[in-house]
């Protein structure tokens, strides 16, 4: 495949030829763009649809779960379309989705929605990183590289700006009504600057692995069934989770015993042999875990436990992350005389630790002046982490091993994303929901400090012509509200020492290991 691709790029034009790599780069830019969306503003789109905290895990479980089956059917999408057409039919059938969920009225709606936009964008960063590996001449591929890595960075740090302007000026089902005509210009955009490359003759095309493909299918519906529900009901008390967690893992294991052993397999594991690349996973993991939880925790704690307005919150996140994200061309002009790349990545878990455990102590009173350095820490984790573990973990492979490694490294990205957003969530409700039970039980008469409040709130709102009895029930509506601002702050507060510890033992994982020296 990438004899023949080393002659192409001229062939449709100058025009094309230049804009072929930020063709590229703006398909999985919209990936992250639209990830970023929807992980910060999650609250928005659940109070949309009125779907609970546990029916939004629910949305996210269905968009991974599609992520994974689309990845497993890249391959052999692409050896039939080509990616040409491959990468334009995801565009517009993306496009489709985010009209699809914008339209939605009920959370079983989102979830179906984001099923399919999972599947047709979630294997955008694979297919698009292989391109550039095996379609680009080696001449134009570090150009390539660094549209892909801005690109990247900066659909992140936009997604804040444009949600908050979006919910600010119209509602939340902007936010996926937004990236349709987007993903439509940039599909059409693919068809202009990408030549016909990939697909093969049907002799030549793998084969379907059907049977393969429905079990691991199942399996993977089970254990995200159980994932789910194990945050918000007893794993051990429940047969019916013990079972399909039974189910799910032996379907997983056969799966992976199957496609070890077959010689045209739909992802190919003998990559995990590389000590390197297991290590390299296992810090992906990690990062995305921090990431996800980082967007989620935020606007909670700034709009939930602060007081930030929506537009504040997205336009101040966005600006630090933007601040941040100009760094990367820094780092591209000067990441080749960084020899010893290790102690990159361990600084970058130091930056999280230290970025989490700063916001982890801002008091009630903060502004926007005590949110800068952890917004710009928190934004430097790109740099510091994901592009040095990336240079080291492909580093060892050849073209086609890198296809299939980097398949499986985008299989782990999805799934521990999914994982992190129903994880955060289910903290956040949990200690939330701890500290209005401990806050609540200062709320009685015998406390003098609660009682002075409701008297001096009920006389406020009596002085402004309210009869007696509604006087009260707004100044216990206030109180309450007060409370629930409270416990959102301190629960806000305990996921990101979660976060810290989280990414301190992954800073000491990565010290430790000799492999990525």
């Amino acid at each position: 495949m990438s004899a023949p691709a080393l002659g192409w790029w001229p062939s449709r034009g100058i025009a094309a030829a230049a804009l072929l790599p930020w063709a590229i780069g703006l398909v999985t830019a919209i990936d992250y763009f639209d990830n970023a969306l929807f992980a910060f503003f999650a609250s928005y789109i659940a109070g949309g649809v009125n779907a609970s905290p546990d029916e939004l895990v629910w949305a996210s479980s269905a968009y991974a779960l599609g992520a994974v089956l689309g990845i497993l059917h890249q391959h052999a999408w692409i050896e039939r379309l080509g990616y040409r057409r491959y990468l334009a039919i995801c565009m517009f059938a993306f496009a489709a989705g985010g009209v699809g969920a914008a339209l939605c009225e009920s959370s079983m709606q989102l979830t179906f929605a984001r099923a399919v936009q999972g599947y047709f964008v979630g294997p955008m960063l694979g297919a698009c990183r292989i391109l550039i590996q095996i379609g680009i001449p080696p001449a134009r591929r570090a150009k390539a590289l660094k549209a892909f890595m801005v690109l990247i960075v900066f659909g992140g740090a936009l997604a804040p700006i444009a949600g908050a302007f979006l919910v600010t000026n119209f509602d939340w089902r902007w936010l996926f009504a937004s990236t349709a005509p987007v993903a439509a210009l940039i599909g059409l955009l693919v068809l202009w600057t990408l030549p016909d490359i990939g697909d093969v003759a049907p002799h030549e095309r793998t084969e379907p692995h059907y049977v393969a493909y429905l079990v691991f299918a199942l399996a993977q519906a089970a254990l995200q069934v159980v994932l789910t529900r194990s945050h918000f009901e007893l794993f051990t008390g429940s047969p019916a989770l013990i079972g399909l967690t039974i189910a799910g893992v032996a379907g997983l294991a056969w799966f992976g015993w199957q496609q070890w052993r077959h010689p045209a397999p739909l992802v190919r594991l003998h990559a995990l042999r590389s000590a390197s690349f297991r290590v390299g996973l296992a810090l992906y993991v990690v990062y995305y875990y921090l990431s996800t939880g980082f967007s989620y925790l935020l606007p909670r704690l700034m709009e939930g436990g602060l007081g930030f307005t929506v537009g504040d919150t997205g336009y101040f996140t966005g600006a630090m992350s933007l601040a941040t994200g100009l760094l990367v061309f820094v780092y591209l002009r000067f990441s080749g005389r960084l020899t010893r790349k290790k102690w990159l990545i361990v600084a970058g878990f130091g930056i999280a630790v230290l970025a989490a455990w700063w916001l982890s102590r801002v008091t009630p009173q903060a502004g926007r002046e005590a949110l800068v350095v952890p917004l710009l820490l928190r934004g430097l984790l790109m740099l510091f982490v994901v592009l040095p573990v990336a240079n080291l973990t492909f580093r060892p492979f050849a073209a086609e091993e890198f296809a299939h490694g980097y398949r499986l490294k985008n299989l782990v990205r999805q799934l521990a994303i999914s994982f992190a957003t129903s994880s955060v969530i289910a903290l956040q409700q949990h200690r939330q929901a701890l500290h209005e039970v401990r806050l609540s039980e200062s709320a009685n008469p015998a406390n003098s400090a609660f009682m002075q409040a409701l008297d001096s709130l009920t006389h406020g709102f009596a002085a402004a012509g309210h009869a007696a009895g509604e006087a009260h029930a707004m100044a216990l509506g206030t109180l309450w509200r007060t409370l629930e601002q409270q416990a959102t702050f301190m629960a806000s507060l305990d996921g990101f020492t979660a976060m810290a510890v989280i990414a301190l033992a992954a800073g000491i994982f990565a010290a430790w290991q000799r492999q990525i020296d």
